[in-house]
């Protein structure tokens, strides 16, 4: 023992291992107890020394020597102490010895509580004795929250509701408190008027996820009906909707005059957040669009009101419910028109609505307003300047979203067969000079673009040149003149490097983008010219190739500086390498020069990474060639960041439609999926997991039998898709792989797909983040993270149902009765058992994803229980789990057609079926300009071992409430520094549109639909071959869609729609699909390449829109009831 000041021992760590146990706690109690005679010192070394004593030996009563009992009467006196110290250590030393239920009981029968709660309600400067009794209060709540008793209760609860007022530094623990106590104890919570305390903080916090917390707390108690009786039904929940709903709303009644206007904007901040967050579950959902006064109408009601500052609260809270960009407000209509351009950067943007909206309603109201003479003047003014501004909104939607990057616009011309590609450079489009085909009006067009004779090269008429350059049947070749020559001559010397005009200029120039396109129009019109333009278009070509050597041979930062690649126009001269790679005679002429060659020396140089993407981005690969193994030499040698990159550019290729990318892009990626760098390896996985959409690639797949099992539970569900048809069954089958996994999906892996399924929408619509490497704990920054897209995961059972073999497996295994019985006979009494129901829900989902396996659920009945569930179910989240089975079920026509007997009407169609307004513009079969186009890739292709199964996939699929798919995915190409954000649309390259019409989505009640358009939803009837036919031109697809119309992610995705489909020429039918996004930084020119998938909206029988996963494209279904 050491000596203390007054000559008595206090007990060290080495002396109590010593002593017995029993002596060591006799003597720590006396001092404890002793209301004399003993400092608080002693006694604070004392109760830390109980705790080293109660971890060596553990909680062994017989080794204490005495009872809990005798142990806590001693303990609770330092709860009395005056030092707040020793009461600090005495709730810290319960913390330690309370480890069950029965020593919490214990603590309870003496009264221990309200000393805790003493403890929590004394604010003297004592935080560290109050964090302990926070601690402490946690610790109870995990041993046993049935037993928490009401007096800790009502301190907590104090804390929460006057803190903010106090300036209590605990409010927020005491609230996460409160929250966590009434998921565990509804009951003592509600009793004590915790619910409201919690709504009330969610208006106080400005803070997204503990406002989302907060709310979601809320929300869970009105899941089940078991907890749904403690929140009182148009008072509890509603209170998030006062901001908006109450013009004199004050949250606290002392607020001054002079601070209301912020504590009202406060109020709009938290208020938004929690009803987002509410309108994110299906619980808040459910609860605010129920019938009668529903909140939801509240809202809506608010827009008829004429209050600027909440109608326009509103709005934001309605965009950011639907995930929309938030607008900003402008009075200008052109200006909000332009800012709805699909090929404008979607980052921000000025509008008026949204660009899927269609005015169906209100329309022939409008009209008639602005028709009649019986109404004042100003109003008839007013609707008719209404009208035109809808008409000027939807014709700009009918142009379709062109790319908003030369980047992608290159890519996706690139990709467009030979004959196409002519006709894909669009006329300018404010071209005001008629073009003849004479030679008079070509010689005074060539003097007036003043080129001949002027030496200011920007002051050109570069609009004039464009067109020169797009001259029919104009090239050096046919055209001798000398004037001519003069032309080319001047604009050779205008681009080459080496004269330093193009070259020199900066990325913001306003002209930066037209002279780009131009340039590029020049390299294709040398190329045209073949021998006359040879020597000009060699020029060009080796000063290119001279200056990318010369930035090669510098030190890495000297490159970039000297040769201006990060600020100037240069880096351009990459789309102009990459538009001679797309041409036979460009690319000799490339290997002639050496380009080839200095690339594949490039990739292995350290620091030459924006060197390396702006190849990957700009060669092409559509032919057998250098410029794949380019491609393949970055993929394995260059950087972790370039080789993620170029994986990322796959994806890219994959979307445009490279031809025969099976052949060659499926091999580099099973490539990549043995990389060293995980990340580079699961972004692989990712777009194999897309590129199987399509039958041709899944085929390749499977030939190249890669090992997948070493990339986890990702790995698995893409060996799951070689299920789908025969030839992957069979590879499986031989191997004993079916028979395995048809074990562990029964006994385990159909649970771990809820979990799968739930926690992928968690962090698509919540603040969540999934932990990394295992971790419990996930970091958080001040980086703003966009949430991530979720597709329906791949499920043993939906693959199998596609081949006959599988189905018939199934059935054998007796797996639908199964299922089916724990449907009927739901536990909803416990978690567990509502997991099991929705497992068994997703695994019937997934079956009738099939002709084969709808017939299965047929057989059994099990439709009419679904729908029952989905209507009536007492658990709201089991009833989302149903909309979104039955979402996968309407994924084939047969599943609508069952679906219609029960009362459940579908609209069906897809973004590239024509809208029948009418019957007579729906028995036209939509013509395609792109039918004729040659491919070996089936975009839309049936199984290859029944076409009665695959409808789902060669015809538009139906879905329930709000549906997307990969197939209307979008490239964000952001080369913010890389290209010029001019407006100049006419600089678009654009190809002739198709005549269709923007498809939408219907709302109504069965009777709307069955009376005003059931009747015209005939679809053309066209018979579709599948992939075996010989005659098929790369698989089926629907009359209506274009051959490139983007891979078919047979998936639903939570996000919506950026932008309305529109119609399809050949740049818009792959722009329509992707917008890439490679972003750019002043470190690396390109870091990464961020892509967003398809995104979609309709609108549920609710009135409201949510996000559903399923598997199919568009539909929407309405019960009867």
């Amino acid at each position: 023992p050491a000596e203390t000041g007054g000559g008595r021992h206090i007990l060290t760590t080495r002396y109590l291992l010593a002593r017995k146990p029993s002596d060591n706690l006799r003597e720590i109690l006396q001092n404890v107890a002793k209301p004399h005679g003993v400092t608080n010192m002693r006694k604070l070394g004392h109760l830390n020394n109980f705790i080293k004593l109660l971890i060596s030996i553990g909680h062994c009563e017989e080794k204490f020597g005495f009872t809990y009992e005798e142990i806590i009467i001693c303990l609770r006196l330092a709860l009395l102490n005056e030092a707040k110290e020793v009461r600090a250590a005495g709730l810290r030393v319960l913390r330690y010895l309370i480890r069950d239920s029965n020593v919490l009981q214990k603590v309870l029968r003496l009264q221990v509580d309200y000393l805790i709660a003493r403890c929590i309600d004394i604010q003297q400067s004592n935080e560290g004795e109050r964090t302990q009794a926070l601690r402490l209060v946690r610790k109870m709540i995990t041993v046993n929250a049935l037993l928490f008793p009401s007096s800790v209760t009502n301190s907590l609860i104090a804390v929460g509701t006057d803190g903010l007022q106090e300036r209590d530094r605990m409010v927020r623990a005491a609230i996460a408190i409160v929250c966590e106590l009434a998921l565990k104890n509804p009951e003592v919570v509600a009793n004590r008027g915790g619910l409201s305390t919690i709504l009330k903080s969610v208006i106080d916090c400005q803070l997204s996820r503990i406002n989302e917390a907060l709310i979601t707390t809320i929300l869970h108690l009105l899941n089940h009906p078991h907890t749904r009786q403690y929140v009182r039904n148009d008072v509890e929940l509603e209170q998030i909707l006062a901001p908006f709903t109450d013009f004199h709303y004050r949250h606290n009644a002392d607020t001054s005059e002079i601070q209301l206007k912020e504590d009202r904007d406060a109020r709009f901040l938290s208020s938004r957040m929690a009803i987002v967050a509410a309108f994110r579950s299906w619980s808040g959902i459910i609860n605010l669009c129920r019938a009668g006064n529903s909140g939801i109408q509240s809202l809506i009601g608010l827009l008829s009101i004429p209050n600027v500052e909440v109608r326009k609260g509103l709005l934001e809270v309605l965009y950011e419910i639907f995930r929309l960009p938030l607008p900003i407000v402008t009075q200008d209509f052109t200006e909000a028109l332009l800012s709805v351009d699909p090929s404008r950067c979607q980052d921000s943007g000025k509008c008026i609505l949204p660009t899927g909206i269609h005015h169906l309603h209100c329309l022939p109201t409008l009209i008639n307003m602005a028709a009649s003479f019986d109404i004042p003047k100003e109003k008839r003014l007013q609707a008719s300047a209404a009208v035109n501004h809808l008409k000027r909104f939807h014709d700009k939607k009918k142009q379709g979203p062109k790319p908003h990057s030369l980047y992608l616009d290159h890519i996706v011309r690139k990709s467009v067969s030979a004959h196409h590609r002519r006709e894909t450079h669009t006329r300018v489009h404010r071209d005001i000079y008629a073009i003849k085909d004479t030679e008079e009006a070509l010689m005074l067009n060539l003097r007036d673009s003043q080129i001949l004779n002027h030496k200011q090269n920007l002051d050109w008429n570069w609009l004039l040149i464009a067109t020169i350059l797009k001259w029919p049947n104009v090239n050096l070749r046919n055209n001798k003149d000398e004037q001519m020559h003069k032309f080319v001559r001047r604009l050779l010397y205008f681009y080459k490097p080496s004269s330093k005009l193009y070259a020199g200029l900066e990325l913001d120039h306003p002209k930066a983008r037209q002279l780009t396109v131009v340039g590029c129009q020049f390299i294709e019109f040398l190329i045209e010219s073949d021998e006359d333009g040879q020597a000009y278009l060699e020029e060009l070509v080796k000063d290119m190739v001279a200056w990318l050597s010369l930035s090669s041979g510098l030190k890495p930062d000297r490159c970039l500086q000297s040769n201006g690649l990060l600020t100037t126009l240069s880096q351009h001269y990459y789309l102009f390498l990459g538009t001679l790679s797309a041409h036979p005679h460009g690319v000799k002429l490339l290997e002639k020069c050496g380009l080839f060659q200095s690339l594949l020396n490039l990739c292995s140089v350290k620091n030459q990474d924006a060197v390396l993407k702006l190849a990957v981005s700009t060669l092409d690969y559509s032919t057998d060639g250098l410029a794949r193994v380019i491609l393949s030499k970055i993929l394995t040698a260059a950087t972790d960041t370039c080789r993620l990159y170029a994986t990322k550019h796959l994806r890219v290729l994959l979307r445009a439609g490279v031809e025969f990318f099976s052949n060659w892009g499926m091999e580099l990626l099973v490539t990549q999926l043995h990389d060293h760098s995980k990340a580079v390896s699961m972004e692989a996985l990712d777009i194999l997991d897309e590129a199987c959409e399509d039958k041709a690639n899944l085929h390749a797949l499977i030939q190249l039998k890669p090992a997948l099992t070493h990339l986890g539970d990702k790995g698995l569900l893409l060996l799951l898709r070689f299920l789908s048809i025969p030839k992957g069954f069979s590879y499986l089958n031989e191997r004993g792989y079916v028979s395995k996994q048809l074990d562990r999906w029964q006994k385990e892996y159909n649970l771990k797909y809820v979990d799968l399924i739930e926690e992928q929408l968690n962090e698509a619509l919540t603040t969540y983040r999934k932990p990394v490497d295992g971790d419990n704990y996930v970091r958080r920054s001040n980086q703003r993270l966009q949430r991530p897209n979720v597709y329906l995961p791949v499920h043993l059972y939906g693959q199998l149902v596609h081949d006959k073999t599988g189905c018939h497996l199934l059935e054998t295994q007796s797996v639908v009765p199964d299922l089916s019985y724990t449907v009927r006979s739901p536990m909803l009494d416990t978690w567990e058992g509502i997991k099991q129901l929705k497992a068994a829900l997703w695994a019937l989902g997934n079956i009738g994803s099939s002709n084969w396996g709808l017939n299965l659920l047929q057989e059994e009945n099990v439709i009419p229980d679904i729908l029952a569930l989905a209507q009536h179910c007492e658990v709201l989240s089991v009833r989302g789990t149903c909309v979104y089975v039955v979402g996968v079920i309407s994924k084939t026509r047969q599943g609508c057609e069952v679906l219609k007997q029960y009362g459940w009407d579908t609209v069906r169609h897809s973004r590239q079926t024509l809208w029948p307004v009418t019957p007579d513009e729906v028995d036209k079969p939509m013509t395609s300009e792109l039918s004729s186009v040659p491919s070996t890739l089936s975009l839309n292709s049936e199984s290859t071992s029944s076409r009665h199964n695959s409808e789902s996939e060669s015809q538009p699929s139906e879905l329930t409430m709000k549906l997307s798919t990969r197939q209307q995915g979008q490239f964000l190409l952001n080369t913010s520094s890389m290209l010029d954000q001019s407006d100049d649309a006419s600089l678009y390259l654009r190809s002739k549109p198709m005549k269709d019409r923007s498809p939408f989505t219907i709302l109504a009640s069965t009777r709307f639909v069955r009376n005003r358009f059931l009747n015209s939803l005939s679809l053309p009837s066209k018979k579709l071959r599948s992939t075996s036919d010989p005659k098929s031109m790369g698989g089926s697809r629907t009359p209506t869609e274009p051959k490139l119309g983007g891979l078919r992610r047979n998936r639903t995705v939570t996000e919506p729609s950026i932008y309305s489909s529109s119609q399809g020429d050949v740049s818009e039918r792959c722009t329509h699909l992707w917008e890439m996004q490679y972003a750019y930084t002043n470190a690396h020119l390109y870091s990464h390449s961020h892509i967003e998938l398809a995104q979609a909206r309709t609108t549920s029988p609710g009135g409201f829109s949510l996000p559903v996963m399923a598997a199919g494209c568009h539909c929407s279904c309405f019960s009867q009831s």
